[in-house]
């Protein structure tokens, strides 16, 4: 059974991990209508492996520039020029894991919640039960987030989850055609790189709501991230790729321009959330550091 959804994929070569999601959606108990994976420019035979073995699969080529959001935005502005009968647009990264019910889980909560963004829960791969991400609240003035569940076992719970998020991110979020035709693409401009949350945050804005269910798990890789984002400890040399670097979460053009977003372009809300974000990453680089 195929489903009026797209799935998009954004990959630079993973082959491997690729390989591994791709076979993962061929088991799933509802299909949907396309898989679209973004290649931004790989150079360890992604290309021909998507070609012979996955025939199923739209591949869209980027030239290594596209990162994160430059290539979901170029597999988003596909289906909505190109197959204008999809509703929902299913982003997901090619470094996880997830059940073959996933895809219609995610989908029913969806319908049982219209006008919403509906972000999948996520564990560890490792165990598979350990909570990663089951959505946030943040401060809109201070910026400090408390992250619902995380550490806590799957297991544990006594019921479903479905969460109201602050804002939701990219590994495995369902997200309705409508929202890109009434707020646009993602902001690649300023957002390059990390450009998941911003979205959603722009739609709940809007109105949308943004929720989080455990009912459609993804177990991630959590090694598989920025290598600046998941050091133990850090030196005094880390202090460009933490804060200039695209690719941290902690650099400073994303976090400016999100609070810009998240205060409705108040200027005196914007400031205060972005020093003190910044404040935050500074505080928590430096309880890391190591000076031999």
């Amino acid at each position: 059974m195929k489903l009026p959804i797209a799935i998009v994929i954004p990959t630079f070569n993973r082959k491997h991990l690729l390989i591994q999601c791709l076979e993962l959606l061929r088991t799933q108990t509802v299909k949907p209508e396309l898989t679209i994976v973004v290649d931004d420019g790989s150079s360890d035979g992604t290309g021909e492996i998507l070609s012979r073995d996955f025939p199923e699969v739209i591949c869209l080529k980027g030239d290594g520039n596209l990162w994160w959001t430059g290539s979901v935005n170029l597999g988003i502005d596909y289906v909505l020029k190109s197959h204008p009968a999809i509703e929902a647009i299913i982003l997901q990264n090619d470094d996880v894991n997830f059940k073959s019910d996933w895809i219609e889980n995610l989908v029913t909560v969806a319908k049982e919640n219209p006008k919403a963004l509906i972000g999948s829960a996520t564990v560890d791969v490792a165990d598979g039960d350990t909570i990663t991400y089951a959505g946030k609240t943040t401060h809109p003035w201070f910026a400090y987030s408390k992250y619902y569940h995380r550490g806590a076992k799957l297991s544990s719970l006594k019921e479903d989850l479905l969460i109201e998020s602050f804002d939701l991110i990219g590994r495995g979020i369902y997200i309705p055609v409508e929202v890109f035709q009434s707020t646009g693409l993602f902001d690649y401009e300023h957002f390059k790189h990390r450009g998941d949350t911003e979205l959603p945050l722009r739609a709940k804005n809007a109105g949308y709501k943004l929720l989080v269910t455990s009912r459609a798990i993804v177990m991630e890789y959590t090694g598989t991230t920025a290598s600046v984002d998941i050091k133990e400890k850090y030196s005094l040399n880390d202090i460009k790729s933490k804060f200039f670097d695209f690719r941290s979460s902690a650099y400073w053009k994303y976090r400016y321009y999100y609070g810009k977003i998240l205060s409705k372009n108040n200027p005196v809300q914007h400031h205060f959330f972005f020093v003190c974000r910044m404040f935050i990453h500074l505080g928590g680089f430096v309880s890391r550091l190591r000076l031999w």
